[in-house]
């Protein structure tokens, strides 16, 4: 459950200090002075750092069995945001003083590493057998007739992809799907009873597997979906977006 809506917090903050610099600049008197209120904005990453290093730690449930799980990308994010909001709202109280140079010369570096890592671990494209590679468009896989699904790489850069794998057929043992969107989306179907191990990772992004959704700084996390003991056709789906988004959702 969700103590508080990071958009919906932004939002308000946005929405008082535009009306605070309407009146100002229209004239009108009022007591607040906008520096002062402006100097307080590390507020917003602060209780957004907080919500979202509660909303690290939940349950979910699947096949009427309940699971807990742990984001640890959100958790990540969080504390970098909460950081962030610590390191900022110091020093605009004069709490302290701290060169904040030194925070982004060290976080960059990482999310560019972090970035690296990520499309090192993913599957080389190819054009042969199941796989796509839109740039700046728009490509479609799949639909309502009867198609064989086979292991590939789908790569959106600035463009999108969408793949719906209602009616696919799947062959003997695992079927992976290497899914990678940068600056760009991919949308994928799935039916209800599709056994599929879902691993997803975001940098400055986001992934969704469902209802889970995980992004931000960075996220991930890894989920089995419908696999039962001795499951003779499971499909793995490897999804990581860059500024972009993968989602998976049931049809």
């Amino acid at each position: 459950m969700r103590f508080l809506n990071g958009r919906v917090l932004f939002g308000l903050a946005v929405l008082v200090i535009g009306i605070i610099l309407l009146l100002s600049n229209l004239g009108v008197d009022i007591d607040i002075e906008v520096r002062q209120v402006l100097r307080l904005w590390p507020v917003i990453p602060l209780v957004v750092g907080l919500n979202w290093i509660y909303l690290s730690f939940g349950s979910t449930s699947a096949g009427g069995e309940s699971k807990v799980y742990f984001s640890w990308g959100q958790f990540i994010t969080a504390l970098i945001v909460l950081a962030i909001g610590v390191v900022f709202l110091g020093r605009n109280l004069g709490l302290f003083e701290v060169d904040t140079s030194l925070l982004f010369n060290i976080i960059w570096p990482l999310i560019l590493i972090m970035i690296g890592i990520s499309l090192i671990r993913g599957r080389a494209f190819s054009g042969k057998g199941g796989g796509r590679f839109a740039f700046m468009g728009g490509a479609n896989v799949g639909g309502a007739e009867p198609w064989p699904l086979e292991s590939g790489s789908y790569f959106a850069l600035m463009g999108g992809i969408e793949m719906d794998l209602t009616a696919a057929e799947l062959k003997q043992g695992e079927t992976v799907l290497d899914l990678t969107a940068i600056m760009g989306g991919i949308e994928v179907k799935i039916p209800k009873d599709l056994p599929v191990v879902y691993e997803g990772s975001a940098v400055l992004g986001g992934v969704t597997f469902k209802n889970q959704e995980d992004g931000g700084i960075i996220g991930g996390r890894k989920i089995e979906n419908n696999i039962s003991e001795g499951a003779e056709k499971v499909v793995r789906i490897q999804a990581r977006a860059i500024m972009g988004g993968v989602e998976i959702k049931e049809a």
